[in-house]
C-alpha cells in the first residue's frame, strides 16, 4: 500500500507537470536487439550534431562506454555509419594538458587514450572525447544529453560477434554510462533470440524501473556481486553448501550478474548438483546427446515447446527474499531443429576454478531488471517487456 501511495503520488505530479507544460523528461530509453549470433543485446542510440545512430553491446560489466569512430582499422563488420568526430558540432576531445577555459583544443598527441581488451581476446584503443547522445523518451520524442565521455575507437581488434558499433558501459565505475546518467537503469528482456520480438528496452537515468524483489549488491571490481543463497527445481531445493556462493577473502569466488555473458556459469559442486538433478528429471523421456568439444554441456534430441512441457521452474535465491525463476526458455535453449541444451555451464571450463559464479542474459529474461547504484539495490521484476512498453 505504501509502494501504491507513492507511485500514486509521483504519478499525479507527472500529471501535472504534463498539463502546465514544464515536464523535463528525464527517462532516457533504447530499444533493445538482439545481436546477430543471438549471444547479445544491442542498444540504439546516436551520438553527436547531427546524431549519428550506433548499434552498442548493453554490458553492465564495462566501465569504458566507447563506439568505432572515422579514421578506423578492422571496423569493416560495422553496422551504419560510423561515427566522424570531426563532422560532430558538439565533440571536444579530452586532453592530457589540463584545459582551464572554454573548450579544450589539443592536437592528436595531446588527446587522452584508452586501451581495452576483454576475455575473448578482442580489443579496442583509440582517444577520449565528450560529445551529445539522444535518447527516445516515453513519450515517443527525443532527449539530448551533452557532454558525454566516451572512448572514440580508432583501432579494433575484432571478436567472433560481428554486426556492433561499440560497447554501452553499465557498471559501477566512475566513467561509465550508467554513473554518467542518473546512477539508476534498467533494461526489459523478453528474448535475445527472436528477433521478432520488438518490445526489449533499456531505460537509463531516474525514468528506470525499479519494481519488484529487490536484493542488495556489493559494487566490488565495478562489478555487481549479488548474495545468492540458494537454487531449487521446482519445490526441491538442492542441497547446496552455503559457503558455495561466498566470496572468499582472497576475492576469488561469489556471482555477479551480466549482460555480456549468454551463458550461466556456476561452481563445478553447485552444477553437478543440478546437471544431476536435471538429468534425473527427463530420465529416458528424451533422447541424450553428446558433444565431444563440450562434453559438460547437456544437451538432448527434441523441442523444447514440445517435449519440455511441465518441466519445473528453476529458481535462483538471493538475500532479502529476491527470486529469478527461469523457466524451460531460459533454462534450456533450442540449439538446433531438433536439439536442446541447458544453459548453464561449469565455472571450470573457463580455466579458472576460481572465478566468480556469473548469471548471464538468458537467465535474465521475461524481467526487468533494475539497478539503483545509489543505494546499491538491484529489482527483479517478472512481466511481459510489452506491458512496459505500453
Amino acid at each position: 500500500m505504501e509502494n501504491d501511495i507513492e507511485h500514486s503520488i509521483a504519478r499525479l505530479a507527472y500529471l501535472q507537470a504534463r498539463i502546465d507544460g514544464t515536464l523535463a523528461y528525464d527517462d532516457h530509453r533504447s530499444k533493445l536487439f538482439p545481436s546477430s549470433t543471438g549471444r547479445t543485446i544491442l542498444a540504439n542510440i546516436s551520438i553527436g550534431q547531427p546524431p549519428i545512430p550506433q548499434l552498442v553491446i548493453v554490458d553492465t560489466a564495462s566501465d569504458i562506454f566507447w563506439i568505432m569512430c572515422n579514421p578506423c582499422s578492422n571496423c569493416d563488420n560495422h553496422i551504419g555509419q560510423l561515427f566522424d568526430p570531426s563532422k560532430s558540432s558538439s565533440f571536444s576531445p579530452l586532453c592530457k594538458t589540463p584545459c582551464n577555459y572554454g573548450r579544450c583544443e589539443c592536437s592528436l598527441n595531446d588527446q587522452l587514450t584508452y586501451r581495452i581488451t576483454y576475455a575473448d581476446q578482442s580489443a579496442a584503443s583509440g582517444t577520449i572525447g565528450l560529445d551529445m547522445l539522444v535518447f527516445e523518451t516515453s513519450d515517443e520524442g527525443t532527449i539530448q544529453v551533452p557532454n558525454i565521455e566516451f572512448g572514440c575507437s580508432h583501432d579494433i581488434v575484432y571478436n567472433k560477434d560481428p554486426g556492433y558499433n561499440g560497447i554501452l558501459s553499465l557498471n559501477n565505475a566512475p566513467h561509465s554510462l550508467a554513473s554518467q546518467i542518473g546512477q539508476k537503469f534498467s533494461y526489459c528482456i523478453g528474448s535475445i533470440t527472436d528477433k521478432n520480438y520488438n518490445y526489449n528496452q533499456l531505460v537509463l537515468g531516474e525514468g528506470a524501473y525499479l519494481e519488484g524483489d529487490f536484493t542488495s549488491f556489493q559494487p566490488l571490481y565495478d562489478n555487481y556481486y549479488l548474495s545468492m543463497e540458494g537454487i531449487s527445481i521446482g519445490e526441491k531445493r538442492l542441497d547446496i553448501v552455503p559457503e558455495s556462493f561466498e566470496m572468499k577473502a582472497n576475492g576469488s569466488g561469489g556471482v555477479i550478474i551480466d549482460t555480456g555473458c549468454t551463458l550461466t556459469y556456476l561452481v563445478d559442486d553447485v552444477y553437478n548438483l543440478l546437471y544431476d538433478e536435471v538429468r534425473n528429471l527427463i530420465g529416458s523421456s528424451s533422447t541424450e546427446i553428446r558433444f565431444e568439444k563440450v562434453p559438460w554441456m547437456l544437451c538432448y534430441a527434441g523441442s523444447i515447446s514440445r517435449d519440455l512441457v511441465g518441466f519445473p521452474v528453476v529458481t535462483f535465491h538471493f538475500a532479502e527474499g529476491a527470486e529469478l525463476a527461469l523457466d524451460t526458455g531460459s533454462f534450456f535453449q533450442q540449439a538446433g531443429d531438433n536439439i536442446f541444451c541447458m544453459t548453464i555451464a561449469p565455472i571450470s571450463v573457463a580455466g579458472i576454478t576460481s572465478k566468480p559464479s556469473v548469471i548471464g542474459l538468458l537467465a535474465q529474461q521475461s524481467y526487468n531488471v533494475g539497478y539503483d547504484l545509489i543505494d546499491q539495490f538491484i529489482y527483479f521484476q517478472r512481466i511481459d517487456c510489452e506491458l512496459l512498453s505500453a
